[in-house]
Formats: structure tokens, sequence, C-alpha cells
């Protein structure tokens, strides 16, 4: 690997001398504050303080310094703590019930003398200590034990405690939960356990989560103590994000040994019945586990155990009447008959499909107190899944089960963590961690082309999964993460540096059994031919599937240092300030010089290739990102609260854009397509037929990525005001703003010039025969795709909050967030080719570069939860604890395109992205007769409609003669309310009985019109392009008025699956805890 030994060598001798990396993730709390004779105001010098962790028995301790300073380090989360000042002369104070959230700097700042003292804390986080603290400076939500046992959840995800911060936007993917803060690219988010790197790094998995690609969780919310999501912390220890980093800590033992069994369970019984006609079929999803902690030897070590078992089904209903394509539910029915009776092939079932996922995790975490100064915590886990991602039919598309994807994943994974506090004036923090991360994802059902057939204003689709046909991938992950600072006075300074290493090994051929696509469903049933047909085949041995040899292997790191300084300016002011140098590197990818020589000699003198070269990679750049925040505790009683700052953010991209490069370099991957082709049910007996390995001919799509390619980097500014009110609330207004510096942008190499415009109002570019090459030789590749850098985009949010922290089991947030943001390229895709041709344009994708609203783009969001526990019986030992969550949202921004298959442009290569012109009037459209459901609608008729949707719609009542804009408009409003009720039954001695009641869209339970989540699936093909008038580029159009409903509205799709569907869903759980 390019300058991989020199930057280890580098590395271990800085972590040899302790200077070394400093930790990406939050692990810890601390106490910091100032010992000052209560007369003369004069510091305390040589004062003694010590913080004890009661049910540990872990004790921290130091001395103040010259200026009356202490800083106590590296603590555990949670409580109580006793904490207590001592000075030869003076009475001692004592404080004790203090419970540290994570990520938090507790201010103990007593005034001793003659008399003594004793303060008491409270019994749960509070608001001094959390929200009021001393060292935030921008977006921070803290999620602890009380909310993570209090909030309603039946995934027991990561995504389910998230919400609470009211910038995040939450969607169910295929891979579960997607989670974007701040309107910034889901994948740019950073997720730390226990301080080690759990990102999905190589980014194909939606959640971001190792593993996520089966929808599994990894890890079980019950080995996990707390979370913290940090949207712009201006300390520079926190890195490897653009989005937002979650760390969440797990749990330890403790001197009390203490175990929980649990089990959770749903099925149909507790499940809206009837939604629209679309019954639920039967299904069934338990959860079961047990936790265990405690000492192995009473304050010095202890241990923690998690063990949970998952296993659910999730029903995709669909009702066959609402279908409307051409065909009849007999014509379906016929259709897999003849599949099974001529091919031997079953393509499943298309009504009730359903996806499952079995899943096994483990965790155990073991914790030393060597001694006063030294803490150590291994972290051991393990997680395994199986997940089928049935696909579901919907109104538009039938979608046969076995054309889903099945998918294996095994998640390996260990992290060390120690913390050091050197004399009186020093402290490290040391974290390694390794991650191996194994998955298989594969068809369902035998192996049978995938096949797509167009019916009227539906499609029908059966088959292998086009992207699971050869899809392996094996990856290494190393972390070592470290700090080291430095206590002198009112300053901490900070010295440290991080190293990522990754190894990846990526199998990935598209439509490697082949992808077909028919005109109408009689053309497959007699032997026609397919109109269109593609296959990625191996050329280093064109065996099919994943025995395949075209196995892409590289490596990748990162290495970093920053230097920072916190000054504690004043008692009620605190400054900071520091400097942080990425530098990213990668391997060389192999070469073929028939792309150099050739190819890109050529096509250089058409665009610029940014020297991109087959054989050489990505040049190491040192990327700079300087922060500085500010707390101002402007009335000095901690009543009301300034904070912010401004500082650049540097995040990881996922590794498999880059890895394209190493899969599609020309000698490893080949590419074939044709026209009226005869379809072969035999995936072995398809084009191209046999390929020698040693007498390769370049072929297939190519990635490529400048010299200069530099990860995502944004400009973050923020301002928030904290402001005490009455009855223990807490207000807040909050600004954040992110500007783009440098995102990923992409070019197709091998596009040529446009060759003319259409006629009319609507004159786009037309590139006439869009398969030509621009030069010589270009034929010999699809599509040369070069990733680059662009500096367009920004965003930004404005919050207004009130909650009233968790206190006496009584906890309320109510929170109103509009967030807008706006790119170039989303990077939605995991391949830099569909990258490109994803992006929505008018004139050509090469040209409508342009700045739009983003995919990521949150809207209006309105968050409320109010929780409260109520206690009685003798000695209040039974409790009731109740939880509400509403949220009422704007679905995502959406555009209007043409159904055109990307004849309308000429580029018969492109996805269905056409951006539609919006006419002036209807005298502007040249609509033609057509038939839609059965029913025939003439051009009149469906001019008149189409006036009547521009004219109610007001986002294009507004943009009457221009073209639609990427996102312009937005999808309706929804509201949904989550409940949860928890019973805790006592026993004998300390153990209880814990019943549980989870209700995801509880008002869907009242009645069906309410909790109903509705979207547009980030486009709406809302005309087709018919073609063009005989001798013209005239276009014709034609429009189906039945898209509207009675209100000339576009019907919106309504979700109908998975956890955030729009049925009422329900689970009961029961857990036995005994102590």
């Amino acid at each position: 690997m390019r300058i991989f030994t020199s930057l280890f060598t580098t590395l271990f001798l800085v972590l040899a001398t302790s200077l070394t990396v400093a930790a990406q993730g939050v692990t810890t709390a601390s106490v910091f504050g100032k010992l000052q004779d209560n007369t003369s105001g004069e510091p305390l010098i040589g004062a003694t303080v010590q913080a004890v962790h009661t049910p540990s028995g872990t004790t921290y301790g130091n001395v103040t310094d010259l200026d009356g300073f202490f800083r106590l380090p590296g603590m555990r989360v949670g409580g109580p703590y006793i904490i207590t000042a001592t000075y030869v002369g003076y009475e001692p104070i004592v404080k004790d019930g203090i419970y540290l959230s994570l990520g938090q700097a507790f201010q103990f700042s007593p005034k001793m003398g003659t008399a003594a003292v004793e303060l008491t804390g409270i019994e749960v986080v509070s608001s001094r200590s959390d929200i009021f603290n001393g060292e935030k400076t921008g977006q921070e939500t803290n999620v602890g034990e009380e909310a993570i046992n209090a909030l309603p959840t039946i995934s027991r995800s990561i995504g389910d405690f998230t919400r609470l911060t009211p910038q995040s936007t939450t969607s169910e993917g295929n891979d579960g939960l997607e989670l974007s803060f701040g309107g910034i690219n889901n994948r740019y988010n950073a997720i730390f356990i226990d301080g080690a790197v759990s990102n999905d790094v190589f980014g194909l998995a939606g959640s971001g989560t190792n593993g996520g690609q089966t929808g599994v969780s990894p890890i079980s919310v019950d080995a996990i103590e707390s979370f913290q999501i940090n949207l712009a912390p201006y300390d520079v220890r926190q890195g490897g994000f653009g989005g937002a980093s979650i760390s969440a800590i797990t749990r330890s033992g403790s001197n009390n040994t203490e175990a929980s069994v649990y089990g959770f369970f749903r099925n149909q019984s507790l499940t809206r019945g009837t939604l629209d006609g679309a019954e639920i079929s039967d299904y069934s999803a338990y959860t079961a586990g047990f936790r265990l902690g405690g000492a192995l030897k009473k304050d010095k070590i202890f241990y923690f155990i998690n063990y949970e078992r998952q296993d659910e089904t999730t029903p995709l209903p669909f009702n066959e009447d609402n279908y409307t394509g051409n065909a009849t539910t007999s014509d379906i029915n016929s259709l897999s008959n003849f599949l099974q009776s001529e091919y031997g092939y079953d393509p499943g079932t298309y009504t009730d499909n359903e996806r499952f996922l079995v899943s096994d995790k483990l965790n155990a975490k073991f914790d030393f107190n060597l001694n006063e100064n030294n803490k150590l915590a291994l972290r051991l886990s393990y997680v395994g899944a199986d997940n089928l991602e049935g696909v579901q039919s919907n109104n538009n598309n039938i979608n046969f089960l076995n054309s889903s994807e099945r998918f294996l994943a095994k998640t390996y994974g260990a992290a060390l963590e120690l913390n050091t506090i050197i004399g009186s004036n020093m402290s490290n923090n040391f974290v390694l961690g390794f991650t191996r991360q194994v998955d298989d994802r594969d068809q369902n059902g035998d192996p049978f082309p995938w096949v797509s057939i167009e019916d009227g204003s539906g499609n029908l689709t059966f088959g292998s999964e086009r992207f699971s046909t050869a899809n392996l991938l094996n990856q290494n992950v190393i972390t070592l993460t470290n700090n080291f600072e430095i206590f002198k006075g009112k300053h901490t300074f900070t010295i440290g540096a991080n190293l990522e290493l990754y190894k990846a090994e990526n199998l990935f051929l598209a439509y490697n059994f082949g992808q077909y696509q028919f005109d109408d469903l009689e053309t497959f049933l007699n032997g026609g031919n397919a109109s269109f047909f593609q296959r990625v085949y191996s050329l280093r041995d064109n065996v099919a599937g994943d025995d395949s040899d075209a196995i892409a292997s590289f490596g990748a790191g990162q290495a970093g240092l920053y230097f920072q300084d916190r000054i504690q300016v004043s008692d009620n002011f605190s400054f900071t300030a520091g400097l942080r140098l990425d530098l990213p590197f990668y391997d060389d990818t192999p070469v073929n010089d028939d792309l150099n020589d050739n190819f890109l000699a050529q096509i250089s003198e058409i665009y610029d290739t940014r020297g991109a070269q087959s054989g050489s990679f990505i040049k190491p750049t040192l990327l700079v990102s300087p922060r500085v925040g500010f707390n101002w505790d402007i009335l000095g009683d901690k009543t009301t609260q300034a904070r912010g700052g401004i500082g650049v953010f540097t995040s990881r991209a996922p590794l498999v854009w880059v890895g394209g490069a190493f899969n599609n370099y020309g000698l490893n991957a080949g590419y074939t397509r044709s026209f009226s082709t005869p379809f072969v049910a035999d995936i072995n007996g398809q084009l191209p037929g046999d390929i020698d390995p040693n007498n390769v001919t370049p072929s297939g799509a190519i990635d490529l990525f400048a010299e200069d390619f530099k990860l995502p980097q944004f400009l973050k500014m923020s301002l928030a005001v904290d402001r005490k009110l009455p009855l223990g609330f807490i207000g807040t207004l909050d600004v954040l703003y992110n500007k783009t510096l440098q995102n990923v942008a992409y070019q197709n190499l091998n596009v040529g010039a446009p060759t003319d415009q259409l006629d009319g109002p609507d004159n786009r570019n037309y590139f006439g025969n869009g398969d030509d090459a621009p030069v010589p030789g270009g034929d010999t590749y699809g599509r040369v795709v070069l990733g680059y850098n662009t500096n367009e985009g920004y965003g930004y949010n404005l919050t207004a909050s009130l909650q009233r922290p968790f206190s006496n089991g009584f906890f309320v947030q109510a929170s109103y967030s509009y967030g807008d943001a706006y790119s170039v390229f989303d990077g939605t895709s995991s391949q830099n080719s569909s990258q490109w041709r994803g992006l929505y344009s008018v004139n050509g994708r090469n040209i409508d570069q342009q700045v739009y609203r983003s995919d990521f783009s949150g809207g209006s969001r309105f968050l409320g939860v109010v929780s409260k526990r109520f206690s009685y019986g003798a000695s209040n030992q039974f409790a009731t604890t109740v939880t509400l969550i509403s949220e009422t949202a704007q679905s995502g921004p959406y555009s209007l395109i043409y159904n055109d298959n990307g004849n309308l442009n000429g580029r018969t290569d492109s996805r269905e992205r056409s951006l539609i012109y919006i006419p002036a009037n209807m005298g502007e459209m040249n609509f033609v007769d057509e038939t839609f459901g059965g029913v025939d609608y003439t051009a009149a008729q469906q001019a008149e409609a189409f006036e009547a949707f521009l004219s109610s719609n007001d986002y294009t009542s507004e943009r009457r003669g221009q073209y639609a804009e990427r996102n312009g408009d937005r999808g309706p409003w929804s509201t949904v309310v989550d409940l949860k009720f928890v019973q805790d039954i006592p026993l004998s001695g300390k153990n209880r009985l814990q019943l549980t009641f989870d209700a995801l869209n509880f008002t869907n339970l009242l009645s069906e019109k309410w909790g109903r989540r509705q979207f547009y699936f980030g486009d709406y093909q809302i005309l087709n392009f018919e073609g063009f008038e005989d001798g013209s580029l005239t276009p014709t159009y034609s429009f189906n008025p039945a898209l509207l409903n009675e209100d000339n509205e576009l019907e919106p799709f309504l979700d109908d699956s998975g956890l955030q569907s729009s049925r009422f869903q329900g689970q009961v759980g029961i857990r036995y805890i005994f102590e």
C-alpha cells in the first residue's frame, strides 16, 4: 500500500511516546472545576478532589494546580458519584447523587471555608449537568438509560433513539432505518461503539452500520448504556463525519450482580388487519435474550454479557385489484404457471410477499480498575444475520418474491480502551478497535435471468435480483484511537492523531445472470425477442455467480493529527480552538494500457480528465479542518447559555465508490448489451459466450477518479441560546448552517456532444444516436465515469425546542425544526455509474450539473415527547411508565419527470430522469390518444386533466413555461403517534417483573384514515413520451388522468411495509429483572 509503511512506522513511534491518536468517538465523561477560598477568592493550590462511582467503587482523583484548577477525565458514564474536595485547614466539601451523561463535562467549583458543607446532588441526569454543560458548543443530543427504557421501539435499533434529535430525518429503506442529520448524506455519518469505528465503511448499508444490509442492528439495545449524537462538535477530537457522530457506550458490570431475561413478541393480531383493501397476512416476530453483569473481583474486575436472538417476519401485503397495468389476476397467475412448466422456475408469490430477518447478537465486556490512575476495558462482540429482503408489489409493479435478495452477514468486533491519569496535569485515552465484516448477497430461489415486462402503465418483474447474482464483500477494519491531554491552569491542551486501516475484497457483477426487457407480456409468452438485453460477466473466467475470480482486493486508510486548546477564560466563558489534519491513502488500481493509451489520450482533448489514469490512483492530499467554539454562561448562574462555533468537518466517503475503480477497469468485468434479443433462460448460455482469460479484450464500464479527489468536507456554523424556564423547562433556539467545501461529482467521459435540440417550447438538447462514442475506440467500453469534487451546495436548519430533562421519572420534549439542503450530486448509490445516471436533468447529465434541492432536505418537522413514571404501592414498589411520541413531518422532496426510457433526449442508456417541461398553456403540449388500465382517453381529455393538475399544484402553477427543478416539490404531510407502556411489578427482594407494550402508529388503531405515511418515491413519472411527430423533433405525450385524486392532486404511494408503515403495530414484552 502506497506510503502505508512509513505512516504506520511514524504512528508507532508516536504511540510509543504517548503523543497518540485521539478518540474519534465519545466514550467517557469528566469533571472539572476550580477550588477557591470562600472569603478571599484565592485559588487553593494542591487541594485534593476525588470522585467515586459508588456502584463499582471506581475511584478518580487529582489535585488542583497553581491556579486552583483540576480535571478528572476518562470517567465512567452514569452514577451515582460522590465527589469530595479536601484541603489542609479547610472543611471538606461533599457532593453526592451525581449522574454523568456521555461526553459530559460536569463543573464542580465550590468555594471552601472552615465550616463543613455537604451538597446533595440529584437522582438522575440533571439539566444543570447536561444541557448547561460548560464544554457544549454545537448541536448535541444525549440519550441515557432512562430514555432508552422509556421510548417506544420495535426495531430496537439506534434510529429509534436518534429521532430525538430535532435536525434528524429517519426513513426506512431496504436496509432498515436510514438516518440523515442536518440535510447531509446518511453515508456521511460516523458511528462509534465504545470509541471504535462501527460504520459500514464500505458504504453499502443505508443504515450505515456493520451488517446493516440485512437490516440488523449492530448491537442489542440491552447492551447499551447511553448514546450521544453530535452534529457540530467544535472539538477536533471528533472526526470522520459530515452529518453526525453517533457514539454509543456499552454497559459495564458493577459490584452488584444484576441480570435480566427478556422477550418481545408481535404478530398479525397486534397489527391493523386491513388497509385500503389489503389484508395483512399471518406473521410473527420475536426477540429474546438475557444480560448479566457483576464483579469478578470487588472494586477491581467487572463483567457484562448480553445475548439476543431475533426472529421476525414482516408482511408485504398487496391487493391485486389495485394494479394499474393491463394484466389481470388470471394473466399474472398464468405467467407464473408458464415459468414453472416451460423453464422449471418458480417465481414465487406476488400478493402475500414477506421479508424475514433472523439474527444472533453476543456482546461481552470486561472492565479492570488497575489502580486509581489506570482503567482498562475490553469488549468482544459478534452479530450474525440471515435476511430475505422481500420485494413488495404496488399499484404500478407486480414483483414476484423470488426476485428478492437473500443476504447473509457476520460481524466480528473487538475494542480495547485504556484511560490513564499521568501525574496531576496529564491524561491519556487509548482505544484499539478491530472489525471483520463478511457479507454474502445472493438471489432468492433458483438462478434465473432477471426479466422486466412493460404492461401498459404497469410492470411485471421476476427472476434473480439483478444486483445479487455475483455479490460478495469481506472487510477488515483496524482503528487506533487515543488522546493525550495536558492541563495547565485555564488551558487544556490536546495533542492527538488517528489511524484507520481498511482491507476489502469485493465481487460485484450486476446482471450476471442476464437482464431482459420485453415490451409486453404476449411477446414473452409467445417466445418473441426481448427489446433489450444486458449482462455483466467476468473477464477472468466467465464463471457466473459467486465462484467467479473477478473479485477485487484493495486497501485504504486514513491518518490524522490534531491539536487543540480549550481555555476556561472565566468561570462562565470557555473557548476552544483546534486544528485537525487528515490524510487518506489508497492502493493503486490495476493498469489497463489500452484505456490509457487509446481512450484517455483521445478523450482528454474533449474533457478535462483531471489527471485520472488506470494503474495509478488518488494522490494523498492533506485535508485541513480548523475549528473554534465557545460556551458562555451569560449571567453566571447557569440560567442562560449561549454556545456556537465555526469549523470544517471532514467525512469519510464510502469505500465502495473508490472501490469501483478496482472492479471496473476494463480487464476484470465485461459488458454486453443488445436489442431484439432471443430470451435464453440458461444463465451459462447467454452472450457473449466463451472467454479466454489469457487473451482478454478490454470491455465493460470504467470507473475513474481525479488524481486530486478529496474526501467530503463541510464548513459548519452554528449559534444557539439555552434558557431555563419555570417548572424545570429549558427553551432553546438553534441555527445550523452547512456549506459544501467539497463533495463527490461525476462526469461520463464516453458521451458525445448534443447533435440537435427539440422543436417547440421544450427545446432541450438532443443527442441523436446517444450510443455513439465521442472518440474512436470509445465503443470498446460502456460508461466511463470520472469522479471528482464540487464545492457547490449548502444547507441550513432552524430549530426551536422546549424540554424538561428526565427528573423524578418525568420527561418532556417539544421541538420544531425546518431544514433545507441543496447539492449537485447526492451520492445515494453504491455504483459510480448509477450516481451519474441518477442525476435528474434537462439538457444532459454532463451539462446540467446545477445546485438543486437535495434528497436529504428535511423540510418541516414537529416532534413531541412526554414520558411519566407513576410510582405507587408500599414503598412505591409498583410503577407504571407511559411514554408518547408524536411526529408531524413532510415527506421527502420529489421530482416531476417523463416516462421516456431515455428516448426523449436520445440517450438510450440513461435512466428515466428527464425533468418535465411545465407548459405555459396546453397549446404547448402535443397529446395523443391513449389507453390506460383499459380506459380510452382522448388527447383533449388528457390535456384537460393535466391542466387541472398544474393549476391546483402550488409548485407547478408558479413555474409555468419553465422546466421542473430536481426535488422542486415536497410530498404530503403525515402525523404518527407512538406509545409505550411499562408496568413494573415487585417480586421477592429486589427482583421485579416488567411488562411492556409498544404501540407504533397508535392512532391508526383508532382509525384507518389516521397515521397514513404517503410519499412519491423521490420522483413521479407524470408524463409519458410517445415519440416524435413524423419528420421533426416535436415530442408527443400522454397523461393518465387516473393518476389524480378527486382534488386533482397526484395520488401518493401509501407506505404499507416495514416498521414505519401506515399500519398500527403492537409489540408485547416481558422482562424478569433480578439483583
